[in-house]
């Protein structure tokens, strides 16, 4: 009776308790697992209705694509299959029945690209679904491409179960034990496609995993491309033990003129040539080309309209060769693909310009395949390089104004765009070997991470450098150069991110976005293409599912090169190659800034020292003159100072515009001459500042160097006030001696600027 009563059941099996709840309806005992065997079959009934009609997959029959058993050396034997005698040929409308015959049920289904393995895979489930039974499985179609072995296969299933949403009633939790239970107790068949779409490395693996999952007498079905599967077997020795396996052939030219004829409306004649074609020539071209599954489907879909005229495929000015009608008949393959339907965010217009914009970053890397570190624009390159520039160009602004700015913008913008461009050009920046066992989006969060700790590492090195530099150079305290320091380091490591694998592909993503080449929602779109069967995934990677399609959107044929693995790099580069673009591009403009600060702060402008008051002292003058005599030149190299035994002088000089500029030191070197043994005391001194003295001997090895002799400790800076030299002659000989200064004068402080910005109050007042 309805309503019934409930009970609880707690049965103990092998690996855990299991708590049941039952429910009698109409004298029939119905669990929880029931239940969520009858919603999961609701929900995949109702997925794969839309999916087969979105493809037309039945519109207006099936196309007849036969299979029988495969030659290779990829199963068990016939008797330990319990197959031997049983007739193993048929179509893909007699797979159900064919599996349901098998005493394992279990089945591999090989073929060649394009030979309708995912479409059998969906009408199985579908016809299996028609008749469903609730004491039978549940047929479930799971893409292998983004099962790992971090996670156990029956896990993975069950994860995806979940998703399909059985049990929406009931909460995750709810969910997730009942997603496990069907699988625990036998109630989902597994459709298991792509096997090939998985890494290599993983085929045997999964192969290996597949067989210890399903459970002997558990209904299944795999299919795969069968050089990948001969190749998977042979070299690994593992095989699904208890499953027969079958290939895909050909479409006969009767069975490709049957499904057009029955795809066209009564008394339709157009198609009349090529049937005739078709039975008379099935060695032609356009027999060749039609024996895929899918070039019949396009040549359909092609010349629907009445309107078209499918007899110029007979042509054999256009199309001489099979390669050549399979060409035109791609060009109707998005349109066919991308079928306006509800909910579906990418028409036909959208995609091809997505896609062509992926063929061409593959045509441009001469690749086979895609991954997300192809995104990339020169735009990037120009981003990166000013990212650099203007970080560095900043700091040097702070420190030593506009004009060294610029140029020290312009060249570590350039060694930084110039680096990117580099590894950019080599796919060098990302190293991922073809076994990677991370999807594209995982190896992209794992670059994430790498780009933002190699950026914060840059930014702590240098603000750390920068802060001791600023430190012994300017003699400052830590505290007072900290906060500019941090500002240094994180301009620099967010010029690093941007440079990263991770930065640049972030960068590129957002001006395609903005030039409308590619989707904001860029993961959205390749799940949406690989859900369509426009694109398959394989490891890091992805590709075009027929490679003609990305031939024909590049306008190039395919490149035999692979994204995942660089061409010089070996396995030691590994842990290296991500983050050595980023230091090396942060080592070189950090070398060039250092170079040019410390050039700059050593090397600051000279201001000659002009006698005012007091004893004026005699110029020694030279002149210049080019072949114009009128354009000759005289200029001042030193001056001058007679002193008389005894005598004692003092010399005032001023300072071309001081602007209260602060000064490291004395320029020039003085002599005495004209007296032997003569020696002069000299004084010099700035402002109330203490006098530097020292004493130059006549007949010395050589002249005195007046820096060396009136050192600076420190900078000194000049607001109007006086700038001194006293001499005395301190020798007791009888004769006049001369002492001369040449190239008299003071060197700025480089470095004033900086103090001044950064608000020390280092340099004082004389």
């Amino acid at each position: 009776m309805r309503g019934g009563w409930n009970q609880q059941i707690k049965g103990v099996t092998a690996e855990r308790v299991v708590q049941t709840q039952i429910q009698i309806v109409d004298g029939n005992v119905v669990t929880d697992t029931d239940r969520a065997a009858r919603e999961l079959a609701t929900a995949v009934r109702a997925r794969l209705g839309d999916e087969i009609a979105r493809l037309r997959l039945e519109h207006p029959g099936r196309i007849p694509v036969r299979w029988s058993p495969t030659g290779r050396p990829v199963r068990s034997p016939a008797d330990a299959l319990g197959v031997q005698g049983a007739a193993l040929t048929g179509d893909a409308n007699q797979v159900p029945e064919f599996l349901r015959s098998l005493p394992r049920r279990q089945l591999v289904v090989l073929g060649r690209p394009g030979a309708g393995k995912s479409v059998l895979a969906l009408l199985l489930a579908w016809d299996l679904l028609k008749a469903w039974q609730p004491e039978e499985p549940v047929p479930v179609v799971l893409s292998l491409s983004s099962w790992r072995p971090s996670v156990g296969l029956r896990e993975w299933m069950a994860q995806r179960i979940r998703e399909l949403g059985p049990g929406h009633r009931t909460g995750r939790r709810r969910r997730a034990d009942g997603a496990r239970a069907l699988l625990d107790d036998n109630r989902v068949m597994p459709v298991l496609d792509g096997l090939d779409e998985l890494p290599p490395a993983l085929h045997a693996r999964a192969v290996e995993a597949i067989d210890a999952a399903v459970a002997e007498g558990l209904p299944l079905l795999v299919t795969c491309r069968g050089d990948e599967y001969e190749q998977t077997v042979r070299e690994s020795g593992h095989y699904l033990t208890r499953a027969a396996v079958v290939e895909l052939a050909d479409v006969e030219p009767q069975d490709a003129v049957t499904y057009l004829q029955q795809s066209t409306v009564a008394g339709d004649r157009r198609w009349d040539g090529v049937f005739d074609a078709l039975r008379g020539r099935p060695d032609s071209a356009l027999a060749a080309a039609l024996s895929s599954p899918l070039m019949l489907y396009l040549a359909r879909t092609a010349y629907q309209a009445g309107s078209t005229d499918p007899a110029e495929l007979l042509s054999q000015e256009r199309f001489a060769t099979r390669e050549e009608i399979e060409a035109h008949l791609l060009e109707r393959y998005l349109p066919a693909a991308y079928t306006e339907s509800t909910g579906r965010r990418f028409g036909t217009d959208r995609a091809r310009r997505y896609l062509t914009t992926i063929a061409h970053q593959m045509q441009r890397d001469g690749t086979y395949d895609f991954a997300w570190w192809q995104v990339h624009s020169v735009v990037t390159g120009v981003v990166v390089g000013a990212a650099f520039g203007l970080s560095y160009g900043w700091f040097f602004h702070m420190l030593f104004g506009t004009r060294l700015a610029v140029l020290s913008g312009v060249m570590t913008g350039a060694v930084g765009g110039g680096v990117h461009i580099m590894v950019r050009r080599g796919l060098t920046q990302v190293y991922v070997t073809e076994d990677v066992l991370r999807g594209p989006r995982g190896v992209l969060r794992q670059y994430a991470v790498i780009g933002c700790v190699s950026g914060l590492g840059v930014a702590l090195l240098l603000a750390t450098a920068m802060g001791g530099w600023l430190t012994r150079v300017l003699g400052a305290e830590p505290e007072a150069v900290y906060g500019f320091s941090a500002l240094v380091g994180g301009a620099a490591g967010l010029a690093t991110l941007l440079g990263s694998a991770w930065g640049s592909y972030q960068v590129s993503r957002t001006w395609f976005w903005l030039t409308r080449q590619l989707p904001w929602r860029f993961w959205t779109f390749l799940d949406d293409a690989h859900e369509r069967g426009v694109l398959r995934q394989t490891g890091a990677v992805h590709q075009f599912r027929h490679l003609r399609v990305q031939e024909q959107l590049s306008g190039a044929g395919t490149s035999s090169r692979s994204a995942v693995r660089p061409r010089w790099a070996g396995r030691h580069w590994k842990f290296v190659l991500p983050v050595l673009p980023s230091a090396l591009q942060a080592l070189l403009a950090a070398a060039w800034l250092f170079a040019t600060g410390s050039s700059y702060s050593l090397n600051g402008s000279e201001e000659e020292l002009i006698p005012g008051a007091g004893h004026r002292p005699v110029p020694v003058e030279s002149t210049v003159c080019l072949a114009d005599p009128l354009s000759c030149t005289t200029t001042i190299d030193a001056w001058t100072w007679k002193l008389p035994q005894g005598a004692a002088l003092r010399t005032e000089f001023t300072v071309p515009e001081p602007d209260g500029a602060a000064f490291t030191r004395w320029n020039g070197t003085a002599e005495v001459a004209g007296c032997a043994g003569a020696a002069v005391e000299v004084a010099l001194r700035m402002g109330d500042r203490p006098a530097a003295v020292f004493v130059v001997t006549a007949g010395a090895p050589g002249p005195v160097t007046v820096a060396q002799q009136a050192s600076m400790p420190e900078p000194v800076r000049l607001d109007g006030d006086p700038v001194s030299a006293g001499l005395r002659r301190v020798d007791t000989q009888a004769c006049d001696a001369v002492l001369t200064w040449e190239s008299a004068g003071l060197h700025r402080d480089g470095l004033d600027l900086a103090r001044r910005r950064l608000g020390l109050d280092q340099p004082v007042k004389p």
